[in-house]
């Protein structure tokens, strides 16, 4: 189930907030060490704040800890009536070995080793934050059981910022108590665009970059009434560490330079590590999702970015809506496909087929992905099979694209199907967006869809998706 279907649309990141350090209880996956019960939901549920209040709050206990010492720091985060617990938000601190220092509200875990906790989609979440602190200060999103919620798998921000070298501290907060998922990640419309305009408007960009040097041309793409902001079209440059130099639609990520290759969209996509990946490759277009908010209720609808390197420190993008789905802006709904299937069902049927792979072996597993009535078939959620030279190997309904090599495929907008799959699985994430034929229902139209994708060995892997957007 290959290309043609275009890859669904990156979402500009900004205006984050985050979510609580390493708290409550995971489920115990295969290969994850499962942490101890949550402790009660005391000081848990933080009032309304930005990512501002948040990465304020981080920055505060950094210089807390290095003016007062270690030593002295580490009581004051772990007590859950100290200076540093606030409307809910607190401090939590870990050593970059994984050993947990400070946790307020779960005692059992400091002093344990927590470096290879897993969240419920298999993303290393203590990793990610160890990764993303010794940039010096970002944004980490995850799902973790809420403790205030039942113990609901519920995503997760954080902020993380590293203190000496040996350790960092982090802060966060649920999606329900703020805003995970920034609406602001796009600008407002002022007319009607294209795809064309988009990549004509980061070409122009990155040609004034060249021509101008790296400093003015910063300036230029912070500048919020500047030619580098045009309603939806904004610029943003990023390093290629994940850190974002330049955003006028929310410049506290540019001002404090904020790390943001281990923050994931409300889909599980690593959109600026997926952008960042296509900038390595000499740039390319891949989608996400926008929040859009209507009479109080969001949904989400596609969008699609368009990134390009400037030189070897840093590139430079930009996204809109996807044209034909503009609609979504009012809400309606109206002729569009709406998912039938979570995410949840989508990580696990991939997850299953994997496993079954492994122990009944490739030519067995083909057979069964080929199999419209096979076990790995539930409607329209089906898996396929491909190798890492873009070959299809395997799918129940789209027999014409077997044994023919998609690599190079680039859907109506550019976007390579292929090649965001596999940059999600060697990125360790396997959730990409995408634009494809309903092949299931045999519709020739393109659609969003959700992907995830994972390895059987070095040589293929195995995905599915889920058609349609989230329902508003």
């Amino acid at each position: 189930m290959k290309p043609w279907a275009p890859i669904l649309i990156f979402l500009l990141i900004t205006g984050l907030i985050l979510a609580a350090g390493c708290t409550g209880t995971l489920p115990a996956q295969k290969g994850q060490t499962p942490a101890p019960p949550a402790s009660p939901a005391t000081g848990l549920s933080p009032a309304k704040i930005t990512p501002a209040d948040l990465t304020d709050q981080v920055k505060e206990a950094v210089l807390y800890a290095k003016e007062n010492g270690k030593e002295k720091a580490i009581a004051e985060f772990n007590d859950p009536n100290g200076s540093f617990v606030r409307n809910g938000v607190y401090i939590f601190t870990e050593r970059y070995d994984g050993t947990a220092l400070a946790e307020p509200f779960e005692q059992e875990l400091v002093g344990t080793n927590i470096g290879n906790m897993t969240d419920r989609y298999g993303v290393p979440l203590v990793k990610n934050l160890q990764e993303t602190a010794r940039y010096g200060i970002g944004y980490v999103s995850y799902d973790y059981p809420n403790p205030q919620d039942k113990k609901t798998i519920t995503p997760k921000l954080s902020v993380v910022a590293d203190v000496d070298g040996s350790y960092y501290i982090g802060a966060g907060t649920y999606a329900g108590s703020g805003m995970v998922y920034p609406s602001i990640g796009i600008g407002p419309k002022s007319r009607e665009y294209t795809v064309g305009n988009l990549t004509t408007f980061v070409k122009s960009a990155v040609s004034y970059a060249k021509e101008n040097g790296k400093e003015k041309a910063l300036i230029a793409f912070n500048d919020p009434k500047g030619q580098f902001a045009d309603g939806e079209l904004t610029l943003i440059a990023v390093d290629y560490n994940g850190t974002v130099l330049a955003n006028s639609l929310t410049p506290d990520t540019a001002n404090n330079r904020i790390n943001l290759i281990n923050y994931h969209d409300p889909d599980g996509v690593t959109t600026i590590r997926e952008m960042r990946d296509l900038a390595l490759q000499g740039g390319g277009y891949s989608y996400t999702v926008a929040a859009v908010t209507k009479d109080g209720r969001t949904g989400y609808a596609p969008k699609i970015d368009y990134a390009e390197p400037v030189d070897d420190t840093y590139w430079v993008f930009s996204g809109i809506i996807v044209p034909e789905y503009e609609q979504l802006r009012e809400g309606n709904l109206t002729g569009i496909t709406v998912r039938s299937h979570t995410r949840t069902e989508l990580y696990d049927l991939v997850d299953r087929a994997v496993t079954y792979a492994k122990v009944n072996g490739k030519e067995r597993t083909l057979a069964e992905i080929n199999n419209p009535k096979g076990e790995f078939v539930n409607g329209d959620l089906f898996v396929w099979a491909e190798d890492f030279n873009g070959t299809l190997l395997a799918d129940p309904y789209w027999k014409e694209g077997i044994g023919k090599n998609w690599m190079d495929y680039s859907d109506p907008y550019g976007s390579k199907t292929t090649v965001l799959n596999i940059n999600a699985i060697r990125s360790g994430t396997g959730f990409t967006h995408a634009m494809f034929m309903d092949t299931a229902r045999g519709r020739g139209t393109s659609v969003p869809k959700l992907l995830y994708a994972k390895a059987v060995d070095d040589t293929w892997w195995i995905g599915s998706g889920i058609y349609g957007v989230q329902k508003t």
